[in-house]
């Protein structure tokens, strides 16, 4: 599968940006979640969620913070 570049909004990874996978059309996967950082080593640290938001005027696709799952 393809990697798309995606720019993260809102949460505590506003502005970075990550390599998504795509899905058969071409689009990024609509839902990602990686693991929060945490300060302590042995904490088991929540989910962050974003969700594929709009695809803006220069190409770069959004994902949107939508929570964190335990």
């Amino acid at each position: 599968m393809a990697e798309i570049r995606v720019r993260l909004r809102g949460g505590p990874e506003d502005g970075h940006e990550v390599a998504v996978s795509a899905d058969v059309s071409g689009k990024p996967v609509p839902r990602i979640t990686f693991p929060a950082r945490a300060r302590n080593s042995q904490a088991v640290p929540p989910l962050l969620i974003y969700e594929r938001g709009r695809r803006r005027p220069d190409g770069t696709w959004e994902f949107d913070y939508v929570g964190a799952e335990t």
